[in-house]
């Protein structure tokens, strides 16, 4: 009997909602729209694990006030 072992990958990414309502992943030298990156995520082979939404309140002029972001969870066998 042979047994094979098989690992799941798993990335995490958070995007956070722009004042003008979009959502963003920030990245060092750009923003990239959220659905944007999942329409690539999808395309190279991963699946979406799990998604969940943090309501928080606008930055506006408080700059550690929280923001609404999503964070969706990918895998790939």
């Amino acid at each position: 009997m042979e047994v094979s072992e098989s690992r799941m990958k798993v990335k995490s990414f958070t995007y956070e909602r722009s004042w003008y309502g979009t959502y963003h992943r920030e990245r060092i030298f750009s923003m990239e729209r959220m659905d944007t990156h999942v329409a690539k995520m999808l395309g190279k082979g991963w699946e979406i694990l799990s998604q969940a939404a943090h309501s928080g309140q606008g930055r506006g002029f408080q700059p550690f006030a929280k923001r609404d972001t999503i964070t969706i969870s990918f895998k790939k066998d």
